[in-house]
């Protein structure tokens, strides 16, 4: 038995491997930051760097850019990745594919536990294989896995967190109920999102409990232990929420930490957050069609919990009011900022299992149907098709197998190739130029102005480069002079400007005269 079990083991890891190589991680996973939303995983990138140059306190992160008190410190989510990684890189160097690396098995971890889950409840491996794979056929989810944002690694944590649930709820052991505990927490501490499943798990047992009370009488001491893993998870979320607050407060707040409300918007800008949501972010969420079924087999979840079915069948329903929640509450975020929906895909193996646990039960023939399961793996067959092609464009439209594409639109394909242009010809001379910067005398903590970049960090990242960009300072935005002056009073030294052509107004010829270096498109000028 335990051989045969290792072997379906085998066989999940091997064909999620494979699924891996087709979206071509095998040599994504030694590449840098790159487009979409460089921006934030240069933000990220930053603080595993400094934790790394600088062997920074635990709670005393800092990014490359500066602020007005002439330092990057700031915090976002819970460091416990760039920490890591920095430690990482301090055995064996760094290196993007460790931070990258972290990030997949991570995220691995969950689809592997999500295989398990889907096994214990359905008693088939196709279908166990099935729906971590479906699952994984999320462009969202394909693109920020093998990459250095957070947001998948918290729903992967969260994933492996529901395992370890089932496997208290099945053995009774305390081990795997603190292991849950851990995994959801580091979850919540990365992205407070990666909770929906804990809200709906808790929501739940309160149902459970008011209804065991109903029968039998409140048993203090029985019915609040089950709530001690719950309240533990939400108080160390919110020390830590007070303390990023406090650290931001004192230093400089440059993360989003707020809610972003759809009532605080007026319609115009609803309207255009609902075209941006269904045209632009929904595709990289997951297939729209594929999203259609899903929609679908929720409606027969409904169907199916009117006709006796599985009181689990709640948690679905629950969660999918916490994910409507979810997004009502930071609707302006879903303008362009995908991976915010990452930690939404929780909804899709939950309507999944519960349509396939309810339909094994009530059309026994039917689901164990040759002929059902050859349409399931033609659908997920096709999926991957899909996101492997989009996810190969987005990092190189000269991929040899983007040949074999018929699905991308002309569209896509001239976006991303003005996009790799545009950094070929500016932004990629900085991933090199940082032994050039040290011969010129420029030292890593010796302020610079890097433009044009309107980004936090990615010009400064790239160059391992302190210093200033195009962002921030609001009260100087368009006017060149008095935004250097304010730097230069800060400790600004240099001025490092990657597209010369960007730079046309007047106010910056003063700062043009004293040029002490150039490499290849990059021009360094002493102020």
């Amino acid at each position: 038995m335990k051989v045969e079990i290792k072997n379906k083991n085998v066989l999940f890891l091997f064909i999620l491997l494979l699924v891996s190589l087709l979206y071509n991680y095998h040599e994504i996973i030694l590449k840098g930051p790159w487009f979409p939303h460089m921006w934030r995983a240069t933000d990220c990138l930053s603080i595993a760097v400094n934790y790394y140059k600088e062997g920074l306190n635990f709670f005393e992160p800092e990014v490359h850019w500066t602020g007005p008190n002439g330092n990057g410190k700031t915090i976002s989510e819970f460091p416990i990745i760039y920490y890591t990684v920095a430690k990482l890189w301090t055995l064996f160097g760094k290196q993007y594919f460790i931070y990258r690396g972290l990030n997949i098995l991570l995220v691995f971890s969950g689809l592997f536990s999500l295989y398990k889950i889907s096994y214990r409840i359905l008693k088939d491996n196709f279908w166990a294989i099935f729906i971590p794979i479906f699952l994984f056929s999320s462009p969202a989810l394909v693109f920020y896995t093998n990459n250095f944002l957070p947001n998948a690694p918290a729903f992967g944590l969260s994933l492996t967190g529901i395992l370890c649930y089932f496997l208290f709820n099945d053995t009774g052991k305390k081990k795997w109920i603190w292991i849950a505990v851990a995994c959801f927490t580091i979850a919540g501490l990365l992205k407070i999102t990666s909770l929906i499943i804990v809200v709906a798990f808790f929501s739940f047992q309160l149902l459970q409990t008011i209804t065991d009370f109903r029968k039998s009488g409140f048993q203090i001491t029985k019915q609040l232990s089950k709530f001690v893993p719950y309240i533990l998870i939400g108080t160390i979320i919110f020390v830590w929420v007070k303390y990023t607050d406090h650290y931001n407060s004192t230093n400089n707040r440059i993360f989003l930490q707020d809610l972003f409300p759809i009532w605080d918007l007026n319609q115009e800008e609803r309207n255009e957050i609902w075209k941006s949501l269904y045209f632009t972010l929904l595709p990289s969420f997951f297939n729209k069609k594929a999203l259609a079924v899903i929609g679908i087999l929720l409606l027969i979840n409904v169907i199916f919990l009117v006709k006796k079915g599985s009181n689990y069948l709640l948690i679905i329903f629950i969660s999918f009011i916490g994910a409507t929640l979810y997004i009502l509450l930071w609707f302006k975020a879903f303008d362009v900022h995908d991976y915010y929906l990452i930690n939404l895909l929780i909804l899709i193996p939950l309507i999944l299992l519960g349509f396939l646990s309810e339909f094994k039960n009530r059309f026994t023939v039917v689901f164990k149907s040759k002929l059902l399961k050859l349409i399931a793996f033609a659908g997920v067959v096709t999926l991957i098709y899909l996101t492997s092609m989009m996810n190969r464009l987005k990092y190189d439209v000269n991929d040899p197998i983007l040949k074999y594409d018929i699905a991308l639109s002309e569209a896509e394909k001239e976006l991303y190739a003005y996009k790799q242009y545009k950094y070929r010809n500016t932004t990629e001379a900085l991933e090199s130029i940082t032994p050039y910067l040290r011969s010129l005398g420029i030292n890593r903590e010796d302020l610079v102005i890097s433009i044009p970049d309107n980004s936090i960090n990615i010009s400064l990242v790239l160059m391992d480069q302190k210093g200033f960009t195009d962002y921030g300072y609001v009260p100087t935005k368009g006017k060149p002079k008095e935004r250097i002056e304010e730097f230069k009073s800060i400790g600004a030294k240099y001025l490092i400007v990657n597209d010369i052509d960007e730079i046309g107004h007047q106010e910056f010829k003063p700062y043009l005269q004293n040029k002490i270096g150039e490499y290849k498109n990059v021009s360094i000028f002493k102020l």
